[in-house]
């Protein structure tokens, strides 16, 4: 006798959105983040004609990018390289591994302290020029001003002339990001393509800043900045310098990287802010204290719970590396799962960030007070989630290197700003998302600006 099941088939094969993934940037951050919520383990198939497995637990997730070896970096750094060349974002192997040995101590915290003066100061410098009623778009002036900071502590120089250079071809590297994604990019990049032309065109805008900031550092000698230290390092066991072109590489990937992500990261706060009243009055409660005000005032970043939640909770849901990838270059077995060699392995902290069986039914809520404990005090570890849901600068050999400074630069630009102003932002606004190297707001965030001290809380 045949039976006919009640129950609904189970769709064949994986699921719509991993059989997309790969095949539209704009969509992949929520498309992954769908896949991640729904499912478990390792989710695997295919998305046009590759081979791709997300990492939908955080505890895999984390393993995947702690492995010593097993795979290696994904399309979107071998485009990478082609802009930055091999800085410590992109180089792999022995090379990585020295260059990341020589660059270290330009993060030791003696240095970073150091480096949150001159956040401070230019923070409170484009405050001055601010005025009440000003309309602006905040994610072009975090832009500017972090790279102001990363001119003041990497290049030790103000490159604020520079900006507009810098600016101009940055944007037009983003703009062409996706095409170079493309299974013909990385071939249209050899040869004499208009691809190549304006990438290298960019490029050469680039290193002309880079360049002449670094001969004028050889000539004046240690100043106390990144590119001073990268000019002292000698290799432990040779004696050596590092060689120029791996300067070259070091200080565009730090000057690229280090504004990059910051800006992105404060414009997302400012938005989230002018939509959290309740979050914004907790933030003007600190900022109101001399106490912090004194953090502020001596770079005491870690003084600053709130500010810090405020960073943390934007990290977590708007995560300026949203996605990471490997390729395996061999089979692996990853919970309790093969993933077949030449796959690759999605890791999306975007996603793992809004997984509410990792962060509570509010997961999608930006709630900023999740990361402070009963005392309120800042705990990384208040809201609860399992190890390896939250990873805004990756983990394991390769975690950001600039993670302690990024921090610290966030907090401490978005406490002297806020103590004197609030961003009021157009009801029903959407930034939008564009997914580019970075999690850029694709309108950007149109403000008017409002003085702190005479604008009354918004209605919520």
């Amino acid at each position: 006798m045949t039976t006919t099941s009640t129950h609904p088939a189970r769709p064949a094969g994986p699921p719509p959105e991993l059989r997309r993934l790969l095949l539209n940037l704009d969509e992949m951050p929520e498309r992954a983040a769908a896949i991640v919520a729904a499912h478990d383990g390792v989710v695997q198939g295919r998305s046009g004609p590759v081979r791709v497995a997300v990492m939908c637990d955080p505890g895999l997730a984390r393993e995947l990018l702690t492995r010593p070896a097993g795979t290696t970096q994904g399309r979107g750094i071998m485009v990478l390289k082609t802009i930055l060349g091999q800085g410590l974002l992109t180089s792999s192997g022995d090379l990585h591994r020295r260059q990341r040995r020589l660059v270290q101590p330009a993060f030791h915290p003696g240095r970073i302290s150091a480096y949150a003066h001159d956040a401070v100061r230019a923070a409170r410098e484009r405050s001055a020029a601010w005025r009440d009623g000003d309309r602006l778009d905040l994610a072009e002036e975090m832009s500017s001003l972090t790279l102001d900071v990363v001119g003041r502590t990497i290049f030790g120089t103000d490159v604020t002339e520079d900006a507009r250079e810098v600016a101009e071809a940055q944007a037009d590297l983003l703009s062409l990001f996706p095409r170079a994604l493309r299974p013909t990019g990385l071939l249209a990049l050899r040869f004499p393509t208009r691809l190549r032309r304006r990438v290298r065109d960019d490029v050469a805008r680039l290193d002309r800043v880079v360049e002449h900031v670094v001969a004028a550092r050889r000539a004046s000698g240690d100043a106390g900045d990144m590119v001073s230290m990268l000019l002292a390092v000698r290799d432990e066991e040779t004696g050596e310098p590092m060689p120029a072109r791996q300067v070259r590489d070091e200080v565009l990937t730090l000057l690229l990287a280090g504004h990059e992500t910051t800006a992105v990261l404060l414009s997302w706060a400012w938005f989230e802010l002018a939509q959290t009243p309740s979050a914004r009055a907790a933030l003007d409660a600190e900022l109101s204290s001399s106490a912090a005000q004194g953090a502020v005032e001596a770079g005491r970043w870690q003084d600053l719970p709130v500010t810090r939640a405020v960073v943390a909770e934007t990290l977590r849901l708007r995560p300026p590396a949203h996605v990471t990838t490997r390729i395996t270059t061999e089979d692996l077995e990853i919970g309790g799962t093969t993933v077949r060699r030449g796959t690759i392995c999605v890791v999306s902290p975007y996603g793992l960030g809004r997984d509410p069986a990792s962060w509570g039914a509010d997961a999608a809520q930006w709630r900023p007070d999740r990361w402070l404990d009963a005392d309120g005090r800042y705990d990384e570890a208040a809201p609860g989630q399992p190890r390896g849901a939250f990873l805004p600068f990756g983990a394991g050999s390769r975690v950001c290197i600039g993670a302690a400074f990024a921090q610290m630069e966030a907090t401490l630009i978005l406490a002297a700003l806020a103590t004197q102003w609030r961003a009021e932002v157009e009801p029903g606004f959407d930034p939008g998302l564009q997914p580019l190297v970075t999690l850029r707001p694709r309108r950007g965030v149109p403000v008017t600006l409002r003085s702190a001290r005479t604008a009354a809380a918004p209605a919520r």
